[in-house]
């Protein structure tokens, strides 16, 4: 007997015209690795919902462990069988300390304390919170709530694990180490589900579940889901038929995994196994690079830094939209719980461009955001914002947050009203705009951020997906028009095309003079920005152009990755290929090496 199977389920939300699933039916057995992909709102969070009863079907019959979780009389029982990471974990975190919020689970399963204790170490070992063992969970960064909350679900020894968009503000080596525990957990004959916008991440699963519109429209292997397709017959019962002569990636709007999409921009063929190194090797072996004398990357040399003795930014001739004077902060200070977030930071943003704040889970980027919006305030030190000091008493707070928004690492956290279109009209209104004027502003924002004001307008908020919360919560931010725009962690949980709408966006306003900062976790975003400031433990390691940091100055010690064209371009030197630049995208890569064989890309 499978350990969950839907049999032609459908699920509609209370005040929905529609169903957010339809028809979905499906086995998973024990030891299975999955990938669940889909647009935003595409139903993927109510499809797994559905496996531990927090959804109950309002047509069809969903059975784990041999039991309906619908009923009250099995809910115990199949909670234990199913445990579930949510997209948003501070919605599970219910302890006041990180070790009593992972022993939580276990001992409300009556376990003894020998075994409660084995299983919260082994957790927090597992997501490398070891350390973080007494840490009080409110100070934690929203990365390190991620990893409590996979902790916690570990701690539970489930029979199926699941994990919706728990990876998303992972920094790269955590996210590695996850994805590495998600198939040693598979391994082990434990089910891992794992809900996900990243189609490297699903790549590395052995079956895809792909939805869209509440459908499944593919449940097969990986491999034939990034696949061309020869014709429509879907690959298991039941699923609604994709297009002959495309993937099923490329027809639910996802690109491939990057080696992949990367080999195909120079006309090549890559397997999902292949790696840079691979690719690198293909390339030379086509005549795409021309070869010399075997040369190490100029990628991932190290470097200082970039930063001088007082930490200051490098960077300081442009006028400053935001500057840091040695600025420190701890949480909880004074107490014996304190934690301090940052150290000593010397930064100076220039105005009108787009910064990156990159680094490791908590290694202070949030805080710094924080602090540029004055929501928080310095332990020492000084922090000047649009011109004004957010420790004098004559700051006008709420103007210089009406000037500089911040979006926070949960936007969706942020909406209170009851419809989708009055929350972006919220600030807008406050800034006396009513009336046609009102609505065309509304209306521009909710359309540029993906979530259509004709469409979403009278949309309940609540009733909308996570990705669609965050998309709105966006379009609030920017409907303030405001002079610089503050977002930690912009595309977390969106699928690639959303994410594409709000790196325009961003594109946008940098294009019309304004000032954006961003924190992330991918390089490829941060590869965009005009300057990039790198985090570690709370200090400012470095700051400067993209190409600069990611190629003359990069050091694996600060726990980020390389763009992906960066480690592609890393390998093919330490090949002998010859070429110049520094380029971020294969696009620019491509130029390179057209340039360098004397040709056109």
């Amino acid at each position: 007997m499978p350990l969950i199977s839907l049999d032609t389920v459908s699920y509609r939300y209370p005040d929905a015209s529609e169903d957010a699933l339809r028809g979905a039916s499906l086995a998973i057995e024990k030891g299975e690795y999955i990938a669940v992909v889909g647009g935003n709102g595409s139903g993927k969070s109510t499809l797994v919902r559905l496996f531990d009863g927090l959804r109950a079907p309002t047509a069809g019959k969903a059975i784990v462990a041999g039991l309906d979780p619908a009923l009250a009389s099995s809910m115990f029982t199949v909670r234990q069988a199913v445990a579930l990471v949510f997209q948003s974990p501070v919605d599970q975190i219910v302890s006041s300390n990180v070790e009593e919020d992972v022993a939580f689970g276990p001992s409300n399963l009556g376990l003894p304390p020998d075994e409660i204790e084995r299983r919260v170490s082994e957790a927090l070992e597992a997501v490398g919170m070891a350390e973080l063992r007494w840490r009080p969970t409110r100070s934690l960064s929203g990365g390190q709530q991620q990893k409590l909350a996979i902790a916690g679900a570990l701690a539970m020894g489930p029979k199926c694990l699941v994990f919706d968009e728990a990876t998303s503000m992972l920094d790269p080596a955590t996210k590695a180490r996850v994805l590495e525990l998600m198939e040693g957990l598979a391994a082990g004959g434990m089910a891992v589900v794992h809900v996900t916008h990243d189609m490297d991440d699903a790549a590395r699963a052995e079956r895809v579940i792909a939805l869209h519109a509440g459908e499944i429209v593919f449940d097969g292997q990986a491999a034939a889901f990034f696949a061309a397709r020869g014709g429509t017959e879907p690959s298991r019962a039941g699923q609604s038929p994709l297009a002959a002569g495309n993937s099923a990636a490329a027809e639910l709007g996802f690109s491939s995994p990057r080696t992949i999409e990367a080999a195909e921009a120079f006309g090549l063929a890559a397997g999902l196994d292949d790696d840079v190194e691979a690719l690198a090797g293909k390339l030379l072996d086509a005549g795409f690079a021309r070869r010399g004398a075997p040369a190490e990357a100029r990628s991932g040399a190290g470097g200082a830094g970039g930063v001088d003795r007082g930490g200051v930014s490098d960077r300081g001739a442009e006028p400053a939209a935001f500057r840091f004077d040695r600025v420190s902060f701890s949480y909880l200070r004074g107490t014996a719980g304190e934690v301090r977030a940052l150290s000593e930071v010397g930064l100076s943003l220039p105005s009108g461009a787009r910064v990156a704040l990159v680094g490791r889970t908590g290694s202070g980027k949030s805080t710094a955001l924080q602090l540029m919006n004055a929501l928080i305030q310095p332990s020492s030190g000084g922090v000047t914002s649009l011109g004004q000091d957010t420790k004098s008493p004559a700051l006008d707070a709420r103007k210089l947050r009406v000037s500089a928004p911040l979006s926070i690492q949960r936007p969706e956290s942020a909406l209170f009203e009851l419809y989708a279109a009055d929350d972006v009209a919220f600030g807008p209104r406050n800034l006396g705009l009513s009336g046609r004027d009102l609505v065309d502003r509304v209306r521009v924002w909710m359309d540029a951020a993906g979530v259509p004001y004709d469409k979403f307008r009278d949309r309940m908020t609540r009733g909308l997906s996570g990705g669609e919360k965050r998309k709105l919560a966006l379009a609030g931010v920017f409907a303030l028009e405001s002079e610089a725009v503050l977002l930690d962690e912009p595309t977390a949980a969106l699928d690639p095309a959303a994410q594409a709408e709000v790196f325009a966006l961003i594109a946008g306003l940098a294009e019309a003079g304004r000032s954006v900062v961003f924190a992330t976790h991918s390089m490829e975003e941060a590869a965009r920005a005009d300057f990039v400031a790198v985090f570690a433990d709370g200090a400012l390691a470095a700051f400067g152009p993209p190409e600069e940091l990611f190629y003359d100055r990069y050091d694996p010690a600060w726990g980020i990755a390389l763009p992906f064209a960066s480690r592609l371009a890393g390998a093919l030197r330490a090949r002998g290929a010859e070429f110049e630049g520094r380029p971020l995208t294969i696009a620019a890569l491509r130029e390179a090496l057209a340039a360098a064989r004397g040709g056109r890309a």
